[in-house]
């Protein structure tokens, strides 16, 4: 009886969950450690205002979805048409390369410090081709089951590792409660910039599409569905508003010097030195669950995407759950895991550079979206309200703001 009952909550959360953990990655573990080494716990609003803003995006999508049985992708090639076609093809392609060239170096910077560690020696390019390949594998071989097994084992080890090394942090209570509850931009010099990049930078960018693709496998329809979409939407991003909250508390103290992977290193060597060795080598544990799953993640999901696009340009009718058996699917899983190998020769710091400005693009037309499907093609009950609406065109003028300050 208990068991039918945690695996009726396990199912319930899983589409948020595999959401969370693919959008808690890298950059958000390298963003939030170094925006609390900088500006400490007063920009801890930020994180959960950033987690509040992907919760109306997402949100909207599944409302998308559940209203009309078609992914946004759909939506947007059939009722946008051309201005979308064209955003997609522009923006799709050079993320896939940015985003996995990204991950590919990350996981093999995070292997190679795990195999330090543990007392033998790999390199960068062979610990980043391994956990491609292994991706790929673990998705041709296991599909969907697989899938949602080993990333719900990485996402145990993740918050496990992470908050426990949180709570070794040597702060003031009364700090992170006011950083929580104020919002201050302190008086430092780009501290505007951090906190417009701690905010944005919560839970992905073009991986709340993902979340479609999950929601289809759900078996939820109507309102009803919508309702129960909202909560685990809404568990999905208090997860990663927890996780973002911890790296910022741990950069507060914990970070010394670098950035990037750098940065995590360096967080690894404090919790070394000042606690014990074992919890050093158990951060760089959570840094590689979050890396490795965030890679897994795109790799399963981001593929259905470029076939869902695909195939809804051809007019081809097809269910959103029949699309990893496609060939269109099989192909991108295929060059995303290989192409962006080609990254790995390139320094890290470019290619998350250049990654966070192309996603500075999506979230800005996600939003412009949404607010034209689900107010002019949905029926009555899953049109958008007006809080909602508010809320979609403030996400919407946040993210053009920050586009324009970083660029500015």
């Amino acid at each position: 009886m208990l068991s039918t009952k945690l695996n009726q909550i396990y199912l319930f959360m899983l589409p948020g969950l595999l959401m969370a953990m693919t959008g808690v990655g890298v950059g958000d573990l390298a963003t939030a450690g170094f925006t609390g080494a900088q500006l400490g716990t007063t920009v801890l609003w930020a994180v959960v205002l950033g987690g509040i803003f992907k919760f109306v995006l997402t949100e909207g999508i599944a409302r998308w979805q559940l209203a009309s049985n078609t992914s946004i992708i759909q939506g947007g090639i059939h009722h946008i048409k051309k201005p979308f076609i064209i955003f997609m093809v522009i923006y799709f392609v050079p993320w896939c390369w940015f985003v996995g060239g990204a991950l590919i170096n990350a996981a093999g910077v995070a292997a190679k410090e795990l195999a330090f560690l543990m007392g033998f020696e790999i390199t960068k390019i062979s610990g980043g081709i391994f956990h491609s390949v292994l991706a790929l594998i673990l998705l041709f071989v296991g599909k969907q089951a697989l899938f949602s097994k080993v990333m719900s084992v990485l996402a145990v080890l993740l918050f496990a590792t992470v908050i426990t090394c949180a709570f070794m942090i040597p702060v003031n209570i009364a700090d992170i409660v006011s950083g929580l509850f104020v919002p201050v931009i302190p008086d430092e010099p780009e501290a505007l910039s951090w906190t417009l990049a701690l905010m944005g930078g919560v839970g992905g960018t073009l991986t709340v599409l993902c979340y479609g693709y999950w929601l289809a496998n759900s078996e939820r329809e109507g309102v009803s569905g919508l309702n129960t979409s909202r909560w685990d939407i809404g568990i999905s991003y208090a997860l990663t508003c927890l996780f973002g909250i911890a790296m910022v508390v741990i950069g507060s103290v914990a970070v010394q010097n670098g950035k990037g992977l750098s940065l995590l290193l360096s967080v690894s060597q404090y919790f070394s030195n000042t606690v014990h060795p074992f919890l050093g080598g158990l951060f760089l544990v959570g840094a590689w669950a979050a890396i490795f799953s965030s890679l897994l993640g795109v790799w399963q999901a981001v593929p259905l995407i470029f076939a869902d696009a695909v195939h809804s340009l051809k007019g081809d009718k097809m269910s959103l759950n029949a699309l990893p058996n496609t060939r269109l699917y099989k192909i991108w899983l295929v060059v995303l895991a290989v192409v962006p190998m080609l990254a790995l020769v390139m320094p890290f710091k470019e290619i998350q550079k250049l990654y966070s400005v192309v996603g500075a693009f999506f979230m800005p037309i996600l939003a412009m979206t949404l607010l034209w499907l689900n107010n002019k093609h949905v029926s009555t009950e899953f049109k958008n309200g007006f809080l909602l609406n508010v809320a979609l065109i403030v996400v919407l003028f946040f993210f053009v703001f920050a586009m324009i300050y970083k660029w500015a």
